[in-house]
């Protein structure tokens, strides 16, 4: 396996955001099963500024500086210049707001997960006025769980996540920055906010999309399980 690597290594050169996602996935496929050199594993990886420069333009504008202050990248005060540089009021202050949640300041630690939560309920029951639930409840009855066993997963999930893991969840403004993001917490350790994003992407990116997040959250976390591998790598696909 490292030698087919080495040999194909240039095509994972030719595009730096798929580059990066296509790491974060051999990672999390292969780091379990095949030892590899030390200056393989050292390729595959992805710091954190690599990760920020690949999907720099998949996060919120309001949300990245607290992305990037929450993965030790940068102080909190030179987040907060950045936040002072967007050229809208609200999204400056919802950026400010969010340095303080990557600063682990309480008060904002408690609001965020309450709007977070709020914001999946709004989700279920759009999904379920539009009709999009209902055709994936095949599916949630396969998984052993409803609309309800959902809403309460999440809640539970985010009330027990500090603000760092908040900032990464706020983060995203595209599935393929979701899966990013769930990749880069399943590869370090963090299965609790790697489900958190797979039930965000199943709600909010259509029924499609929403399908394939929903299988991964359905058999995460375990990278010894057929059925998540083959989940993750069926939304690795679909974005490649």
């Amino acid at each position: 396996m490292s030698k087919l690597l080495e040999e194909h290594w240039w095509a994972l050169e030719i595009n730096y955001e798929v580059s990066a996602l296509t790491r974060l996935m051999l990672n999390a496929l292969l780091g379990p099963r095949v030892e590899l050199s030390g200056e393989l594993e050292g390729r595959l990886s992805v710091n954190p500024g690599e990760l920020i420069d690949a999907f720099i333009f998949d996060m919120l504008s309001e949300s990245l500086p607290a992305l990037i202050v929450a993965l030790g990248i940068m102080m909190p005060e030179n987040g907060a210049t950045m936040c002072m540089l967007l050229d809208d009021l609200t999204k400056e202050m919802a950026c400010m707001y969010a340095i303080s949640v990557a600063m682990n300041d309480n008060a904002a630690v408690v609001l965020l997960r309450g709007w977070l939560i709020n914001k999946f309920l709004r989700l279920l029951l759009i999904n379920r006025f539009l009709g999009v639930l209902f055709e994936k409840l095949g599916l949630l009855k396969v998984l052993g769980v409803d609309a309800d066993a959902l809403l309460n997963e999440f809640r539970g999930l985010v009330n027990g996540f500090d603000g760092k893991s908040l900032a990464q969840l706020i983060a995203p403004a595209n599935s393929i920055a979701q899966l990013a993001l769930m990749l880069y917490a399943l590869i370090n350790g963090n299965k609790e906010l790697t489900k958190a994003h797979a039930l965000m992407g199943a709600l909010y990116y259509g029924k499609l999309l929403g399908r394939l997040f929903l299988e991964a959250y359905g058999a995460c976390c375990d990278l010894g399980s057929e059925g998540f591998r083959r989940a993750i790598a069926k939304l690795f696909f679909y974005h490649v």
